[in-house]
């Protein structure tokens, strides 16, 4: 290269070295972006997971009688494990409903009318209920806010046929800030 070429080699250098530099610097912002993304996602699941085992948790009580409500009744109660994140758990006692045997919710005119304590004999000669009364609660468990994570809460509705057979028929998780 010869003397007089060298400043402009350098000066071309030194702007490609500035174009590449700013790529450089949006590439490390989007991947720090995306860490920080990774990690409110684990914390978010950490939560998820501790409102879902609230839920595990009022089953348990529900199945034991341990939670026992009348219609229109609801209880509170907190989980004591201070190492996680705090959950507030509050069960609440729905009208019951009745079931018929097809799986069909019974509107409350249609349960009036029915014996839900009858039972019949099907081809096989098996006892069955043709109708059945089921206990509706609602589970509402939150883990609240705590800088810098959202609160987490889930919502379900949990049916009981009898004493052994507790189940949820469906879950919500929420995440935000909420009253």
């Amino acid at each position: 290269m010869n003397p007089s070429e060298r400043g402009a080699a350098l000066v071309l250098a030194l702007l490609t070295l500035m174009a590449l530099m700013g790529l450089a610097l949006l590439l490390s912002d989007l991947v720090a972006m995306r860490q920080r993304q990774v990690n409110a996602y684990q914390q978010n699941l950490g939560g998820q997971f501790a409102v879902r085992g609230a839920l595990d948790l009022a089953m348990a009580r529900l199945q034991s009688g341990e939670t026992s409500l009348a219609p229109y009744q609801s209880s509170r109660f907190e989980l004591e494990e201070p190492a996680s994140r705090p959950v507030r758990v509050q069960v609440s006692r729905q009208a019951d409903a009745v079931l018929s045997i097809g799986g069909r919710v019974l509107d409350p005119d249609e349960a009036a009318a029915v014996d839900v304590d009858s039972v019949g004999i099907d081809r096989l000669g098996s006892p069955v209920r043709e109708y059945r009364r089921l206990e509706v609660y609602l589970v509402e468990s939150e883990s609240p806010a705590r800088y810098p994570f959202a609160a987490v809460r889930l919502l379900a509705v949990v049916g009981r046929l009898d004493a052994t057979n507790v189940v949820c028929l469906g879950v919500r998780y929420d995440r935000g800030y909420f009253r």
